[in-house]
């Protein structure tokens, strides 16, 4: 069966039956109404509008690291494996997805980059509410290509002071709330320490790898009037790396983020409201490589980076009677970041009938600057009571590019009764962050924008019984799409710059397109459970050629469970499959020299033209609370894998001579095995 494939009309006969069938609506809110196809919500009140998740759900749930990343992967669209929290939306990488927590806009927020960003900086506890929207937003959302996950931390007048312990097999946290000046001021503050460096100890794997990391959360808000909050924001994250293993080249990593930022939340009467937020951003990369590859092939390589970046966001929200309303807004940033990379490397070459020992070297030092600056609006209408639009018009202009890009966008929803219908149809682009050159790849120069078309359509129907039906369909189409460089047999090497499977593609188009379909149940506070399935194929064409995306998913199932006993025991399982990913194929021959000696020499296929063998796993949890006077524990035992199911992301090819032919052994590059985990928690 080909990869791309076209949405039959079975979708809009059933959105059409269903306007036909359902009843008129009341009027709607429209400062309220979620006009956004591709919303998944998910809050720590349950009554809240177009919420799929409470925050409930997200503790219950089993998850790895306590990592709100990795928690909501399992979401429809969401693809991602054992390693990373970087999720990917709709065949596209987790770099086209905006993360905004509390108003800030983050720049990858991951721990451990060195392994592809194992965890997420974002303190999953202190979490109230969660946006993703994966296809279709709306105009103030500008700068990328595919998706918006936005985050609020806990605050507001419903605060109550609260200090919080937890300690589990991964790490410790603790974090304090609390009120001042009459509740009219509130305070959070977090802190996270993992430990991966002491379960390496335990499994005596230190002498190898040793990871570290910790990040720390704050803020302080204040009502300056009942209308008008003013909060400080501080988020810190750091994290080292250091591995030694005998046959390779030492590694020594250190990753710092820091966000300072200012934010105002207030409305003028009843028709007009804004937010402001001025922030600073820091981030620091330090990447250094010594030693030899096989005792033969010297490494030495240094990757020192940083970014500095002010911004400024203003939005405003204009209530135009009870049929329309105005949204408008601005983004400004300043920014400049720092490349200093020097590397030298030893290389084996053949050619011309001869093996040689080459010299790679590289240099740069660059200091790129930019000037940016956003503005959009949008005027939601209501032009009959159950039907909203809203038309977006947004400008965007990169100073590093000299992109000045102008992006239409349209969104509409249909209210009947229980049936909601929703539409989105938009123009999308994402610049070069000035962070994301590629420079180990000698890469000095910034391209334009990538662009994206997307079209959705979505229906969500509230069944009998507590059931909520969703469906959707979606593509996004892309041009104007960017080279760059990956690694074809292993993307998890410590040194990818320097392996002989990293290739530079160019894709000049892109398309992925899709169905999901969500079904859940909540009986009461006991029992909930949700079934999603995805039909999806994401690919790009590459000189003439189309070849699938490295995390391209063809049929994704997930299955999810959670089952409470009694208000003290709760017992959840999660269950996920999809169709193995694509892979590139390698093949060995002789070549012999002008000496007469033969050497071993792989030559790479076609890129992501095989596929790995399906991908499934059983997650558990059992979580234990103890309500006591003026505290509360709770207590958790995760099985991570619980039928230790062999997953690969790749394939390890083993060679072997036999007289002159040469035997290739494959074997999975393994994911994670069945892995226990445990933690406990103290609220007072």
């Amino acid at each position: 069966m080909p990869r791309s494939f076209r949405i039959s009309g079975t979708f809009a006969t059933l959105c059409i039956t269903t306007v036909i069938a359902a009843a008129e609506a009341p009027p709607i809110a429209l400062d309220d109404f979620v006009v956004t196809p591709s919303r998944f919500g998910i809050s720590s009140q349950p009554v809240v509008a177009g919420a799929t998740l409470t925050a409930a759900d997200l503790t219950a749930l089993p998850q790895l690291g306590e990592d709100l990343y990795r928690t909501i992967a399992r979401l429809p669209g969401l693809a991602a494996d054992d390693f990373t929290a970087k999720f990917w939306v709709r065949g596209a990488p987790n770099a086209q997805v905006l993360a905004r927590f509390d108003g800030v806009d983050l720049i990858e927020p991951f721990h451990l980059k060195d392994i592809d960003g194992a965890l997420s900086i974002v303190d999953l506890p202190s979490i109230a509410r969660v946006d993703l929207v994966t296809g279709g937003f709306t105009a103030e959302f500008g700068d990328r290509l595919t998706a918006v996950l936005t985050m609020e931390s806990t605050g507001g007048a419903t605060l109550q002071p609260r200090t919080s312990l937890g300690l589990s097999l991964t790490g410790i946290r603790a974090s304090n709330q609390g009120t001042f000046a009459q509740s009219r001021g509130r305070w959070l503050a977090a802190a996270r320490r993992g430990y991966p460096d002491l379960a390496l100890k335990v499994q005596g794997r230190d002498d190898e790898l040793d990871p570290r990391y910790y990040d720390v959360t704050a803020k302080v808000e204040y009502d300056l009037t009942p209308e008008h909050t003013l909060a400080l924001h501080v988020l810190h994250a750091g994290d080292t790396l250091t591995f030694k293993k005998s046959g390779d080249p030492d590694l020594n990593s250190d990753y710092a983020s820091n966000y300072l930022w200012a934010r105002w939340q207030g409305r003028f009467g009843e028709n007009l409201s804004g937010e402001a937020v001025l922030a600073y951003r820091r981030l620091d990369w330090y990447h250094r490589g010594l030693g030899q590859f096989d005792n033969r092939f010297a490494l030495d390589l240094s990757d020192d980076r940083d970014l500095s970046a002010v911004s400024l966001r203003q939005d405003w929200s204009l209530l135009l009677g009870t049929k329309a309303l105005l949204r408008a807004g601005l983004d400004a940033q300043a920014g400049k970041a720092n490349y200093r990379y020097d590397l030298e490397r030893d290389e084996s070459v053949v050619a011309n009938g001869a093996q040689t020992t080459v010299r790679r070297s590289l240099h740069a030092k660059i200091a790129p600057t930019s000037d940016d600056l956003g503005t959009y609006a949008a005027l939601r209408l209501q032009p009959v009571s159950p039907l909203v639009l809203e038309p977006g018009l947004r400008f965007d202009d990169r100073s590093r590019t000299g992109d000045r890009d102008i992006s239409p966008r349209f969104n509409a929803a249909l209210s009947l009764g229980s049936t909601t219908l929703r539409a989105a149809w938009g123009i999308y682009r994402q610049s070069q962050g000035l962070h994301e050159l590629a420079i180990a790849d000698g890469d000095t120069r910034f391209r334009r924008a990538e662009q994206a078309e997307h079209r959705i359509l979505g229906l969500e129907h509230a069944l009998p019984a507590g059931l909520a039906f969703r469906l959707e369909a979606y593509q996004r189409r892309m041009t104007r799409l960017r080279p760059r460089w990956e690694n074809l047999d292993n993307s998890y090497n410590l040194f990818p710059e320097v392996q002989t499977d990293r290739v530079r593609l160019d894709p000049s188009r892109g398309d992925a397109r899709g169905i999901e379909i969500l079904l859940r149940q909540r009986v009461g506070l006991r029992f909930n459970w949700s079934a999603s399935y995805a039909l999806a194929g994401a690919e790009e064409t590459v000189a003439g050629r189309d070849l699938p995306r490295a995390r391209d998913q063809r049929h994704t199932i997930y299955l999810d469970a959670s089952y409470s006993p009694s208000p003290a025991w709760r017992f959840s399982a999660a269950w996920n499959y999809h169709t193995g990913w694509p892979t590139t194929p390698f093949t060995y021959r002789w070549v012999t020299l002008n000496n007469n000696r033969r050497v071993i020499v792989r030559s790479t296929g076609e890129p992501y033209s095989t596929e790995l063998p399906a991908y499934h796993r059983l997650d558990l949890r059992i979580t234990r609370l103890w309500k006591l006077r003026h505290s509360q524990i709770t207590a958790y035992l995760d099985l991570f894998n619980a039928y230790d199911r062999v997953n690969s992301y790749g394939i390890i090819r083993d060679l072997t001579v036999q007289g002159t032919s040469i035997i290739v052994t494959p074997r999975p590059r393994e994911m994670l095995p069945i892995l226990p985990s445990a933690g406990v928690t103290w609220d007072f």
